[in-house]
């Protein structure tokens, strides 16, 4: 049984007939080169982590094909981070759905931006042996300070009950669920924010050389180090186009947290608060 999610939750858009048309073409192309492997790029984190932002700075690339939160995909991926028995029945189209993009973006390199993929990256990993995996993680107070103000990320902890528990996309478990019922907004995103930290932690290990951790404010700060970085990671050829800097960006969580605010975020992740 499907779970209900918000509606509109993805910011892509898609158009059903001319998708239909495109990928259609794809069906024909992929059954007369049954053994093509496709090279995805996956952009994984948290809700307002960054991953918009690295994907828009890699969007304009002459080399990619870049998805961002698309329907039906991104409503896919999203459904499975929050329900893993969904997989059963959403994992093999969202597969099919993959390969026919990918296939449809050549010559270029799909590269999708369904940041809770996050929660899919092994089997994804599995199943596109020559993927690649980009993780983003920002700080804490930036996070929740964005989540905050942003409605549909605060949807998820505002009605957190309407979705099953355990709930790896939100950091609920059997355990702590109790104290979670009891506790501030700002608390609860920043348990959102630690369990995406330790998954993070969790796919270095697992994945290896095949993920790259970019830091959001190291992408502020040292940028064309940061871009020097990810283009040999992707082993693009031409070099990534720089991205215009909100200036202030990094800093604005401290005029819109309050000091309860962050003696809450702080009571809720510790020494995990210097981890950026």
């Amino acid at each position: 049984m499907s779970i209900q999610l918000p509606q509109h939750i993805a910011s892509g858009h898609s158009s059903r007939r001319a998708d239909l048309v495109r990928l259609g073409a794809q069906w024909i192309r992929l059954a007369i080169e049954p053994g093509w492997q496709p090279d995805p790029i996956f952009v994984l984190g948290t809700g307002r982590s960054g991953t918009h932002w690295v994907a828009w700075i890699l969007e304009p690339h002459s080399e990619l094909e870049t998805l961002i939160e698309k329907p039906p995909i991104f409503n896919w991926v999203t459904e499975m981070a929050i329900d893993p028995t969904a997989e059963d029945r959403l994992f093999k189209s969202l597969l099919r759905r993959y390969r026919l993009e990918a296939a449809s973006a050549r010559p270029k390199r799909l590269l999708d931006k369904s940041h809770p993929n996050i929660w899919l990256a092994e089997q994804l990993a599995e199943a596109f042996p020559r993927a690649q995996f980009l993780g983003v993680l920002r700080d804490v107070f930036g996070t929740v300070a964005s989540s905050l103000r942003h409605k549909g990320v605060r949807y998820w902890v505002e009605n957190w009950e309407a979705f099953p528990i355990p709930n790896r996309f939100l950091g609920i478990t059997e355990e702590n669920r109790d104290a979670y019922a009891n506790m501030s907004l700002a608390a609860r995103c920043a348990v959102r924010w630690r369990t995406h930290l330790y998954r993070l932690d969790e796919l270095e290990t697992v994945l290896g050389e095949r993920m790259l951790r970019i830091r959001y404010h190291e992408l502020h700060r040292n940028t064309g180090q940061e871009l020097s970085r990810l283009q040999n990671f992707l082993g693009v050829e031409k070099p990534i186009p720089f991205p215009r800097i909100k200036e202030g960006s990094l800093d604005r969580w401290k005029s819109e947290l309050s000091e309860q605010h962050i003696a809450d975020i702080r009571a809720v992740v510790g020494e995990d608060a210097n981890r950026s």
